[in-house]
């Protein structure tokens, strides 16, 4: 886990970790399926939606504008609908998908960086796009998605990793970490990569933020 080479403090030291099977969402979570979740439980809606319901035509978009605990609630209504235990993603789950595996690939699609392959702004993106739209933003389990659209929400506090000298501060150590990139990520300053990490206040509510989910393989 973690990168070597151009990477952030936050990326390193590089280290071993384990994870248990695990199934992953195969896309970011709709605003199609998010609607479903405000109608039954009476969530509140994403601030741009309209009357509790998302924008026509953008029901395929990830649903953005959600925090820490909304992901969380979601994921509680989904259980009891499913009958499934379903969860946050730990960021060693979320990484281990993105890089493949063993295949420990730098992007999902491989080692090389292409501006096409992923919805960052490098492609010209200006908004999300349907999930699954950028076909070759794939993993080898055709996990999508996981380089760009939306940052995704994870179910790990904010932490330097092992043998790193730094530590977190203050308030932040309540936060939690998102991974992934967005359609308004450059590579500047930060290097686009798997292994690309940040941490958010928990009440975050942005356009550029999503979240996928998770349950036990």
């Amino acid at each position: 886990m973690g990168f070597h080479n151009g990477a952030t403090v936050a990326e390193t030291p590089v280290h071993s970790v384990t994870v248990k099977p695990f199934v992953i969402d195969k896309t970011e979570v709709t605003n199609y399926e998010y609607e479903q979740f405000v109608q039954a439980t009476g969530h509140e809606a994403p601030s741009h939606w309209v009357g509790n319901k998302p924008i026509q035509g953008q029901e395929l978009l990830p649903v953005t504008f959600v925090s820490y605990h909304d992901a969380v609630a979601f994921a509680e209504w989904r259980s009891h609908r499913d009958g499934v235990q379903w969860r946050l993603p730990t960021e060693e789950e979320w990484e281990y998908a993105a890089r493949g595996g063993d295949q420990d690939n730098v992007y999902p699609w491989g080692n090389n960086w292409s501006d096409e392959n992923a919805i960052t702004k490098s492609s010209g993106a200006t908004m999300p796009k349907d999930v699954g739209s950028a076909v070759n933003d794939k993993t080898r389990w055709g996990v999508m998605d996981m380089m760009g659209n939306v940052y995704e929400w994870t179910s790990t506090k904010a932490t330097y990793y092992p043998g790193s000298t730094k530590q977190v501060e203050g308030e932040q150590r309540s936060w939690y970490v998102v991974r992934g990139a967005s359609f308004s990520t450059g590579m500047d300053p930060k290097p686009i990569s798997t292994t690309r990490r940040d941490w958010f206040n928990e009440n975050t509510k942005v356009g550029v933020l999503g979240f996928r989910l998770v349950r036990a393989g």
